[in-house]
């Protein structure tokens, strides 16, 4: 007998849940989303500065496609739509007259970011987001920058590090400042990278660093001030790259903590239920919040999701507990470099390019964005592989030490 399985959202874990699971007999499955297309966002900060005007559009092209065709290719059910709510077994959309049943739901919504990196549509009142919307967005956001001369980054994290050190290679008249809460930049990185990045960042003139303050706008608008040390900017371009707010308007209170994260147990299910999870930003499992992390949930959820479709009639079925994964991190320090830790090892361009960083973390980047968009047919397999490598309950086929590193 046939199940339905309705993911929402088609972000990092949604689309890999949808493909991983297309092949699963006795399963349907429909993907919701409020945007008609994929975008892979942490290739957003190398699109945004690319040198021309052509090679932003066509970068762009390179990190987004269409849902609709994609999917039905795979028999996959496309729904574009925004959540409404979750009741009784069946999914809600603003200005859909009709619910969406289901036997199972896995929410993928992902969060929110500041501009430019979110993709909710512009106006808010629209109900969804096209591509051609995007694109346009973003190339206003561009010129934006393009015009300015005083940028603010406030906040240091992967995002704000990118930005920072994209800007400063490929426009190193812009002025950047970037106000960091912490001492070092990605102060939550494995292996203490964050060291290395400031190091690169700290070697390029037009970057100023201000630690351990964080900024807001005063009262006078257009004008930030840091709390301890009350300095004050006037830039003509800003920056937020401080937090994420989980996509999770539509939930219930009951299923959320204080964060607004949904609360899930051990096998990322919510509690209380028999066919509701959560995957990747969005979940209250405490990990870092990659993209990274995401991906190797939602492989874990399909090894679930497996078990419960070749469960027999009758038969209780013992779902796998997460139990993590290790971190791993690659961040850009301009086109040409990066800084990272894979696997145990680190990749910070030691010993004759500390200053610059290692041109091995940017060829990881860009095979990263490249496995993502599906270009050599490798999603699939490189995310088993990680998983099975990763996931701290395996070990895999790595030594031990690799992942108490």
């Amino acid at each position: 007998m046939s199940k339905k399985l309705v993911i929402l959202g088609g972000g990092a874990s949604g689309i890999l849940i949808a493909l991983k699971l297309m092949n699963t007999r006795n399963l349907v499955i429909t993907l919701i989303d409020n945007k008609t297309f994929y975008e892979y966002t942490p290739g957003l900060c190398s699109v945004l500065y690319e040198e021309t005007e052509n090679d932003f559009k066509r970068h762009f092209d390179m990190i987004t496609f269409d849902y609709a065709p994609f999917l039905s290719k795979r028999n996959i059910k496309f729904v574009l739509g925004r959540i409404k709510a979750l009741q009784d077994k069946k999914v809600y959309l603003y200005n859909e007259r009709d619910p969406i049943d289901y036997d199972y739901v896995v929410i993928c919504t992902g969060s929110s970011y500041a501009d430019p990196w979110k993709t909710l549509p512009a106006n808010e009142n629209e109900a969804c987001m096209d591509s051609n919307s995007r694109f346009e967005f973003l190339r206003q956001h561009r010129e934006r920058y393009l015009e300015s001369n005083d940028i603010l980054c406030i906040g240091a994290g992967p995002v704000g590090v990118e930005l920072a050190a994209e800007i400063a290679y490929r426009k190193p008249e812009k002025k950047v400042t970037i106000v960091n809460a912490t001492e070092v930049v990605l102060s939550s990185s494995p292996a203490e990278i964050g060291k290395n990045a400031q190091k690169i960042l700290e070697s390029k003139p037009s970057i100023h660093i201000v630690s351990n303050e964080m900024a807001s706008e005063t009262d006078t608008k257009g004008v930030y001030e840091t709390n301890k040390s009350h300095i004050k900017f006037k830039p003509d371009l800003v920056y937020n790259c401080v937090g994420i707010t989980p996509n999770t308007d539509f939930m219930d209170g009951v299923w959320l903590n204080e964060k607004k994260q949904i609360i899930v147990d051990e096998a990322l299910r919510v509690p209380g239920t028999e066919h509701v999870f959560a995957v990747g930003d969005v979940n209250s499992f405490d990990e870092l919040k990659m993209y990274y992390t995401a991906e190797m949930q939602a492989i874990h959820f399909a090894r679930n999701m497996r078990r419960i479709m070749t469960k027999k009639e009758g038969e209780e079925v013992e779902l796998i507990p997460y139990h993590g994964s290790t971190p791993n991190m690659v961040v850009s320090m301009g086109p040409t470099h990066g800084v990272g830790y894979i696997s145990g090892i680190k990749l910070t361009g030691w010993p004759l390019h500390e200053r610059k960083g290692s041109r091995l973390a940017s060829i990881a980047k860009y095979l990263v964005e490249r496995i993502a968009m599906d270009d050599y047919g490798l999603r699939l397999p490189f995310n088993d592989v990680l998983y099975f490598t990763q996931e701290k309950s395996h070990g895999g086929i790595l030594p031990k030490h690799f992942h108490s590193a």
